[in-house]
């Protein structure tokens, strides 16, 4: 008896639609869940035991988690592929429309394929908000809510997007200004560098002019200082076997004490974009301060205050993540899934990570829809 199989059969909505009703509910005894994109020009497709075992997690439905990754995850023509999709579309249409009154293209940001343009940290920072607000409107459409909201370093504009805290034009808005800050303060020739240690291993060895401005997890943190500092550290550490790569951030030493000099313009121009700042929901987990400070109003508040003291203040990822729940699906929101690596080390293997995109893949929206999936 032969038995269709819905790649080999032409599109019928109707017929997915049936499919997608009938697996609504969980059905007795069928342990099994899947997917198959078509047509599909990478053949995706996915078929695993999803069902949880009761004395493992009591058979609780798992927590979504969004996690918001910042910059490094900005790559050249970044939404490309996904401007296939017209929510995605939509909303960068928008976001380009907000920023063209201040001099950005945005649409060439996203869909240039030079790297020079990212070589500009403000085209960076709106770049990687852009397709942020994007996914999320994506995820949105397609009901998938957060029970948990994390951001590291500016990812945390998506945290305040995501919380209901800023409108789509706060937060591309404070993307720009973020760049417009650090474009228009005098700084020193900064670097930062991803290193294979934790912050208590790394800050006993850094030289004095370095700062570690990201606790990424146990093993793996960032540093920021002068170039030549971390151009010298770097190849130090390589000497010694410790993994040690420079980050792309335009040559500015974000999160450590060189970055001071942006501070009273960043927020200025945010003070502009958030009158009425919004109290921040139990739900986003803050890594721009200590867990001891979240009771204050500093803290409490998506205000310019909090969106300042982010760019400054280390960012405690390391220490934030520790709330998340060892069931979590983890889907990483941004150009690309930078903390996969970091996040798979120190969630364990109870967690589900899941990337939503991936750097130069060449069909975005096959890797975007298969994410949604999984």
């Amino acid at each position: 008896m032969h038995r269709p199989c819905i790649s080999s059969m032409p599109p019928d909505i109707e017929f997915v639609r049936l499919l997608q009703d009938i697996h609504s509910s969980n059905i007795l005894n069928h342990n099994y869940r899947g997917f198959v994109i078509t047509p599909s020009e990478t053949n995706a497709k996915e078929v695993k035991v999803v069902m949880l075992r009761k004395t493992h997690f009591d058979g609780a439905k798992r927590p979504v988690w969004f996690v918001f990754s910042g910059m490094g995850s900005q790559w050249p023509g970044m939404a490309t592929h996904l401007m296939k999709l017209p929510v995605i579309a939509d909303t960068l249409h928008q976001c380009h429309a907000i920023l063209q009154p201040k001099g950005v293209d945005l649409m060439a940001i996203l869909t240039n394929n030079d790297p020079g343009m990212l070589d500009n940290v403000l085209h960076s920072f709106v770049g990687i908000a852009a397709i942020q607000l994007a996914l999320v409107e994506t995820l949105k459409m397609l009901n998938i809510q957060p029970d948990g909201l994390i951001g590291h370093s500016v990812g945390e504009l998506g945290c305040a997007y995501a919380d209901g805290c800023f409108t789509m034009e706060q937060m591309i808005l404070a993307a720009y200004y973020r760049g417009l800050a650090s474009l228009e303060a005098e700084l020193i020739e900064g670097h930062m560098a991803a290193v294979g240690l934790g912050y208590n291993k790394v800050k006993t060895l850094i030289p004095p002019t370095v700062d570690v401005a990201c606790h990424n997890s146990e093993g793996s943190s960032t540093i920021s200082g002068p170039s030549q500092d971390i151009k010298q550290f770097v190849e130090e550490l390589k000497k010694e076997g410790v993994f040690a790569r420079e980050v792309n951030v335009s040559n500015i030493a974000y999160h450590s004490r060189y970055i001071k000099p942006a501070a009273p313009k960043l927020l200025n121009y945010l003070k502009q974009i958030i009158p009425e700042p919004k109290l921040r929901s139990p739900r986003w987990y803050s890594t721009s301060a200590p867990e001891e400070l979240w009771v204050t109003d500093e803290v409490r508040y998506s205000s310019a205050q909090y969106h300042t003291n982010n760019l400054l203040k280390p960012v405690l990822f390391e220490e934030a993540s520790k709330h998340i729940p060892k069931n979590a699906i983890l889907i990483e929101i941004a150009p690309h899934g930078l903390l996969q690596a970091i996040l798979k080390r120190s969630m364990g293997s109870d967690c589900i990570n899941i990337p939503l995109t991936q750097r130069g893949h060449e069909h975005g929206v096959e890797f975007l829809l298969s994410a949604v999936g999984k």
